[in-house]
């Protein structure tokens, strides 16, 4: 079986421009999640979120059951959970995969964050779903 690459949405879409390079022959999984201060706010995310994803224009596949136990992080301070989805994708030299995507939510869901210009939370918003677009191209 091909090494596995992880390659996570939020800094390939969010910065990296939305490419991502992993090596040829490695088998792709994709990998999302989301954070916060205390284990509550995530337990509220998780029940609020819709998650989907879809792999080179295809249907979209709803992920939103797929996130991880909740896990605390000392050394940043905040919990988390996880999605790790393998898309059974082994790419060659040069070729690419596009993943699109969007993370909604049912209510305001706050993440404990506060914004540093603002002074305010920092709140995700059901009209303002997080997008995903990721091309993730093999490299010699």
């Amino acid at each position: 079986m091909a090494e596995e690459s992880i390659v996570e949405l939020f800094p390939c879409t969010y910065g990296e421009g939305g490419e991502w390079t992993v090596p040829a022959g490695s088998r792709v999984v994709l990998m999302l999640g989301w954070g916060a201060k205390n284990r509550g706010l995530v337990q509220n995310f998780l029940q609020a979120q819709t998650t989907t994803i879809s792999i080179d224009r295809a249907a979209p596949a709803d992920i939103s059951n797929s996130y991880s136990a909740i896990e605390q992080r000392p050394e940043e301070g905040d919990f988390v959970t996880r999605i790790h989805h393998d898309t059974g994708v082994t790419l060659s030299s040069g070729e690419s995969l596009q993943v699109d995507g969007m993370v909604a939510v049912s209510h305001v869901v706050p993440d404990g964050v506060i914004d540093e210009i603002t002074h305010r939370p920092v709140l995700f918003r059901p009209d303002q779903p997080l997008t995903i677009h990721c091309r993730i191209t093999a490299s010699a």
